[in-house]
């Protein structure tokens, strides 16, 4: 049976080290469900797989779940899993994103402090991933950090989701109106 509600999928990214931080996206996704998005009959839903193993053993239909999703967050601290696979998810997320057929809006990167790093390689994509002009990059120290930057996000996410929802039924109804199909 049809819920009646649009929905929008968040795939979430994230290293099996940092499960912390992989639930403080789903309850920021939560809250703005419950204050922003369901009172409107939207639903942002959470999608991604929580150990690195399931991406690895599924990645064929790991990457179409990327493809179908609306939004991507991509959470990095210092690993990108095994044989670089989150590193490649993000890389099609971006992808995706560029091409106007599919249904990718916005790639976020949220960087979780390493002040102890000192890997050369892990420092510099930190810095290109810092320096990417063409995606938001949040900086966050602790989970509840990355919630309260998320919420605002995934909040925004709702309400333009909303809005395209209205824009799209108003120009349906001006459409129909223009050809005498609704009075």
């Amino acid at each position: 049976m049809p819920h009646g509600f649009d929905t929008y999928r968040v795939f979430i990214s994230a290293p099996g080290d940092l499960e912390r931080d992989r639930q403080a996206c789903h309850d920021a996704i939560a809250h703005a469900n419950e204050t922003v998005a369901m009172p409107e009959r939207v639903l942002l839903v959470s999608v991604g797989l929580r150990e690195n193993e399931q991406i690895a053993g599924s990645r064929a239909i790991v990457s179409d779940n990327v493809r179908w999703s609306t939004y991507f967050i991509q959470i990095f601290q210092d690993d990108w899993g095994p044989r670089d696979l989150f590193r490649k998810l993000f890389l099609l997320a971006v992808e995706c994103r560029d091409d106007a057929a599919m249904p990718m809006r916005e790639v976020v990167v949220c960087l979780k402090a390493a002040p102890n790093e000192t890997n050369a390689d892990i420092l510099a994509f930190r810095k290109e991933l810092e320096e990417r002009q063409d995606l938001r990059v949040f900086r966050y120290g602790n989970p509840e950090d990355l919630k309260l930057q998320l919420a605002d996000v995934c909040s925004g996410w709702a309400r333009e989701s909303i809005e395209s929802r209205i824009a799209s039924a108003k120009n349906s109804l001006e459409i129909g109106s223009a050809s005498g199909l609704v009075e």
